[in-house]
């Protein structure tokens, strides 16, 4: 049983586990794809009722396959690396409090919710059930970099949305005070003249509300200039955020190729870890096959000399323009002290 479930962790969490792994996961992929596009396509009245036995024996054997795969999940984490997942009880417990294992929580909830407690507005759950397109985040590198970056930029994000919270409840308070007794039905209140100031500042100008004064409008080409600057810094900090991580992996996986190639060579073992690296930390192809045109060009540039002093072995790093000098690897494996000295 020990191993079984090693080998479904590493299915399912690693998305490893050969050719019955990758059918598996491949499986569960595709059922989630078509269960996106069953709820679209049976949002229209009519091809939802020729084919409402055919919609409702696919929700009965996806939720079931769901299901089965939520529970399996919860069994398998204890074999996570993560220390806080591994006791039988309450690491289970944090894992069924775990993003990932929510989104699969949500997956399956709509269909027992009507099974259970007979939800009258079936339509609801129905349109629901597209929340099982968050589980593709589980299969999609791209997705699984924006989350990083998400998580990464959290407090950045919160401090943007609060300044853009308050400068939208300080633009209704200013047009309430101005445009107030002109227009009492759409300016009347702080809380009518919200969705005026919502539109402003966001730049998308729906013209359903407008001021009709002078000093409304003059005030209305300030909240709008404002919000140029102001609803334009959460997507500042996503681009930001997400160039910065990719940088960071990049940086990684230069780390990892040149540490890789200390030897002079990459044999097959190393490529195919290097290859699954990649696609791992989501680099593109041709990110990795410049970042190894850089990495061997740079080991290109390097001497292996001995000190002249102290005859350890050292190796000269000249790229153009620079000369950096750092102690061997021999050196670096007896644990030498510091940096040799060149005549």
């Amino acid at each position: 049983m020990h191993n079984i479930r090693g080998w479904l962790y590493q299915v399912l969490e690693a998305q490893k586990g050969g050719k019955w792994g990758r059918l598996i996961n491949h499986g569960l992929l595709a059922l989630v794809v078509v269960n996106v596009v069953a709820v679209v396509v049976e949002s229209e009245h009519r091809v939802y009722v020729a084919h409402e036995q055919l919609f409702g024996w696919l929700e009965v054997i996806s939720v079931l396959i769901f299901s089965v795969e939520y529970g399996v999940r919860a069994w398998v984490c204890v074999e996570s690396g993560n220390v806080d997942f591994q006791h039988p009880l309450t690491g289970r417990g944090r894992y069924l409090l775990s993003p990932m294992a929510l989104v699969d929580l949500v997956a399956i909830l709509p269909f027992y919710l009507s099974f259970f407690f007979g939800v009258a507005d079936l339509r609801i759950l129905r349109s629901l059930r597209l929340l099982r397109l968050l589980k593709l985040t589980r299969y999609s590198h791209s997705l699984e970099l924006l989350l990083a970056v998400l998580r990464q930029e959290a407090e950045n994000l919160v401090s943007a949305l609060f300044i853009l919270c308050m400068l939208i409840l300080l633009a209704a308070t200013g047009i309430y005070l101005v445009e107030g007794h002109i227009q009492p039905d759409r300016f009347g209140s702080i809380p009518r003249a919200l969705w005026w100031s919502t539109v402003t500042l966001a730049t998308v100008g729906y013209g359903d509300v407008v001021p009709a004064t002078i000093i409304g409008k003059l005030f209305s080409g300030m909240i709008i200039i404002s919000g140029i600057a102001v609803a334009a810094l959460p997507a500042a900090i996503l681009a930001s955020g997400m160039i910065n991580e990719l940088k960071r992996r990049r940086e990684s996986f230069r780390r990892e190729l040149v540490r890789a190639m200390e030897d002079g060579s990459l044999d097959f073992g190393r490529l195919r870890y290097l290859e699954k690296m990649r696609v791992k930390i989501g680099i593109s192809r041709a990110d990795a096959r410049l970042v190894f045109e850089d990495v061997k060009e740079e080991i290109r540039l390097q001497t292996y000399v001995n000190c002249p002093h102290c005859a350890q072995p050292i190796v000269i790093k000249h790229p153009p323009g620079q000369i950096q000098v750092r102690p061997g690897k021999k050196q670096r494996d007896k644990g030498g002290g510091g940096m040799p000295k060149l005549s």
